[in-house]
C-alpha cells in the first residue's frame, strides 16, 4: 500500500493567506524563480534605457 501525505484544505488555505514576500519566523523568504526572473529583466531594461538616454545626449 502506498502512503500519501495528507494535505488538508485548511493547510492550503493558510498557505494562500500568508504573504509570500514576508519572511517567516527565523527564515528569510527566498524569491520565487518567476520573481527573480522579473527582477533581472527589469534591471536589464533599466540599464538599456540608461544607455539609450546617454546615446541620445551624445547625438544632440
Amino acid at each position: 500500500m502506498i502512503q500519501r501525505k495528507h494535505h488538508s484544505l485548511a493547510r492550503q488555505t493558510i498557505r494562500a493567506m500568508t504573504d509570500p514576500g514576508k519572511p517567516t519566523e527565523g527564515k528569510e523568504a527566498k524569491p520565487s524563480r518567476l520573481d527573480e526572473a522579473r527582477r533581472i529583466i527589469e534591471e536589464y531594461a533599466a540599464d538599456l534605457r540608461e544607455i539609450i538616454m546617454q546615446l541620445r545626449r551624445k547625438l544632440n
